[in-house]
């Protein structure tokens, strides 16, 4: 959907965890397309920051990228 806005490394990958994770258990329509593929391909691919950055790369608008740069630079 577009393209990495900041780097997902080994500092922020719980952050981006947490915040992906909290996004699926409230908002069932998140993200908009195909949002139990893009959670099932999720939790096969969040361990590593490489591979949650290319899975934040498909799933992701540059609105849910901002949302969450947003909340893992509040932590």
């Amino acid at each position: 959907m577009s393209k990495q806005k900041f780097p997902i490394e080994e500092s922020n990958m719980d952050a981006v965890k947490i915040y992906i994770n909290q996004q699926f258990a409230h908002l069932s329509w998140w993200p908009a397309e195909e949002p139990a593929k893009a959670k099932e391909e999720f939790e096969r691919l969040s361990n590593s920051p490489k591979a949650i950055a290319g899975w934040c790369e498909k799933w992701l608008d540059d609105g849910q990228w901002r949302k969450l740069d947003n909340a893992i630079n509040k932590t």
